[in-house]
C-alpha cells in the first residue's frame, strides 16, 4: 500500500556512525595522552629516581602502543568505519597493556593502578552497557592478577618491590593492598552502573526532545496548510456563492417564464453551473479535511452497509468490482461525522487500489466488546519495515509528485484517535499490506440509523 515518502531512512545509521567516530577520536586522545604520561614517568624513574626496571620490556610495550595509535590515526583520517566490537577490543587491549606496564613497574604496589579507573569511566561513557560491564570485570581481573603473577628477580628500590606480590610483605601490607583492589572493584562497578543509568536517562531525554521537536515541526506544517486552506475557502466562498445565487435566479426565471422547453441548452448550462458549484464546495471541504479541519461537520447516524455501498458506488464500474466488502458487525449502527469517515475509508481503499491496480481489495468491518474495526487489505508489493514505520507521518509519501500529499494515513489515524481508537499497519515486502482503523464503541455506537443519501 502506498504511504508517504521523502528520503531514504538512513539518518539513524548516519547518526550512529558519527557517534562512533567521535568516540573513537576521544579514545585516540586518551591513548596519546597515556603514552606521553607513561614515557614521562619511565624517564623520571630512570634518570631521577634511579629505579631499576625492565626498561626493554617497558619500552617495547610503549612502542606497541605508539604503533597501534599510528594505525588507528591512519584509519581515522581515512574515515574508515569503526565497528563497535573493534572499538571495545581496543579498550580491552589498552587495559592489557596498562597491566603489563604496572606489572613490570611495581605490581600491585604501583601507585598508578588508579589509572584503570580512567579506562573504566571512558568505557562506561562510550561503550554499550554490555561491553562496559565486560570491561569492568576484565579490568578487575587484570588488577587481581598482579597479586598472583610470579615475581621478577630484578632488584628494586624499597618503594618499588619486585613485580608480583613478594612473599616477604607483612600481613598488614598485604591486607592493605588487597583492600585497595576491593575498593577499586567496588568503585569500578559503581561507575559503570551509575554512568550507564545516566546515559540511558540522557538518551531518553534526548529522544523526548527530538520527538517534541518533530511534533512541533509537524504542527507548524499542519498549521500552515490549515491557514492556506482556510484562506482558499474564504477567498472562493464569496464568488462561488454569487455564482450559485445567479445560477439559481436563472433557473427560476427559466421555469417561471416557461422557457425550459424553448431553451433546453440554456437550462442544461444552468444545471451544469449549479453542479460545478456544488463540486467546488466539495473540493473546498476536502481541502480543509486534508488540513485536519472538519469544518464543524455534524454527527450523523448511519449503518456501515450504507456507508460502504455509497463508497463502492463512488468508484467507476471496473474499479467498483475490485472492492470486496464483508460486514461482521451484525448490523451495527454508528454515530460519527459521515463525510469525514467516508473520506478516510475511501482514501484507504484508493491507496490499496494504487498498490495493486488489477487485484481485489478486501474491506472488512468487525467488532469486539469494546471496538469497531475497519480493515483494508491489498495484494500489492508491500512495504519495507523502515517505510512502514514512517507511513503515518504527515507529508511522507511514496507516490510520485503531484499524486498525493502524504496525509491519508496520518489523518485517518488522527480521526480514529479522536474517537478513542487508532490505526495499525501490517505490511511485508511481496505480501501486501493491511491497514486497520479502529474506534471505541462507547464513543460511536448509536441506536437508530439515519437514511444516508450520499
Amino acid at each position: 500500500m502506498h504511504c508517504a515518502h521523502q528520503n531514504s531512512n538512513f539518518s539513524g545509521e548516519a547518526k550512529n556512525d558519527t557517534s562512533a567516530r567521535i568516540a573513537f577520536a576521544w579514545l585516540l586522545h586518551l591513548r596519546w595522552g597515556a603514552v606521553a604520561a607513561q614515557v614521562l614517568l619511565v624517564l623520571i624513574a630512570l634518570f631521577f629516581l634511579k629505579i631499576t626496571l625492565p626498561y626493554r620490556i617497558i619500552f617495547s610495550i610503549l612502542a606497541f602502543e605508539v604503533l597501534s595509535n599510528l594505525l588507528f590515526s591512519f584509519l581515522k583520517r581515512k574515515e574508515t568505519a569503526i565497528a563497535a566490537p573493534i572499538f571495545a577490543l581496543v579498550m580491552f587491549l589498552d587495559i592489557s597493556l596498562l597491566t603489563g606496564l604496572i606489572y613490570y613497574s611495581g605490581g600491585p604496589m604501583n601507585p598508578f593502578t588508579f589509572l584503570y579507573l580512567v579506562h573504566i569511566t571512558l568505557g562506561a561513557i562510550l561503550l554499550p552497557p554490555g561491553w562496559s560491564w565486560g570491561l569492568a570485570f576484565f579490568t578487575s581481573g587484570c588488577y587481581a592478577s598482579l597479586f598472583f603473577l610470579p615475581a621478577e628477580g630484578s632488584q628494586q628500590q624499597a618503594c618499588h618491590p619486585a613485580p608480583g606480590m613478594p612473599a616477604s610483605l607483612g600481613d598488614p601490607l598485604k591486607i592493605h593492598l588487597q583492600g585497595m583492589w576491593v575498593a577499586f572493584t567496588v568503585t569500578a562497578f559503581f561507575i559503570v552502573f551509575f554512568v550507564s543509568r545516566i546515559q540511558e536517562a540522557l538518551a531518553r531525554h534526548q529522544k523526548t526532545l527530538t520527538d517534541l521537536q518533530e511534533e512541533k515541526t509537524k504542527s507548524e506544517r499542519m498549521a500552515s496548510l490549515a491557514t492556506l486552506s482556510a484562506g482558499a475557502a474564504h477567498e472562493f466562498s464569496t464568488p462561488l456563492s454569487t455564482i450559485a445565487v445567479a445560477a439559481g435566479e436563472m433557473f427560476h426565471t427559466l421555469k417561471n417564464k416557461n422557457l425550459t422547453e424553448q431553451c433546453p441548452e440554456l437550462l442544461a448550462d444552468v444545471t451544469l453551473i449549479r453542479e460545478q458549484v456544488s463540486r467546488c464546495k466539495d473540493i473546498l471541504f476536502h481541502l480543509a479535511a486534508d488540513a485536519g479541519d472538519q469544518m464543524g461537520e455534524a454527527f450523523t447516524d448511519f449503518s456501515l452497509d450504507a456507508l460502504m455501498e455509497n463508497l463502492r458506488n463512488s468508484f467507476s464500474e471496473p474499479i467498483k468490482n475490485q472492492v470486496h466488502y464483508t460486514n461482521r458487525t451484525q448490523g451495527l449502527l454508528v454515530r460519527m461525522p459521515l463525510r469525514t469517515l467516508r473520506r478516510i475509508v475511501r482514501g484507504l481503499i484508493k491507496n490499496a487500489l494504487d498498490a495493486a491496480p488489477n487485484a481485489p481489495v478486501l474491506v472488512e468491518c468487525r467488532q469486539d466488546a469494546t471496538r469497531l474495526y475497519i480493515e483494508v487489505t491489498d495484494n500489492g508489493s508491500g512495504m519495507a519495515p523502515d517505510i512502514a514505520a514512517r507511513a503515518t507521518e504527515p507529508f511522507f509519501t511514496t507516490k510520485e509528485p503531484g499524486k498525493g500529499l502524504g496525509l491519508g494515513l496520518f489523518l485517518a489515524k488522527t480521526i480514529a484517535e479522536r474517537f478513542g481508537g487508532g490505526l495499525t499497519l501490517i505490511s511485508e515486502p511481496g505480501k501486501g499490506s493491511t491497514v486497520t482503523i479502529f474506534f471505541a464503541l462507547q464513543q460511536i455506537k448509536t441506536g437508530t440509523p439515519e437514511v444516508f443519501h450520499g
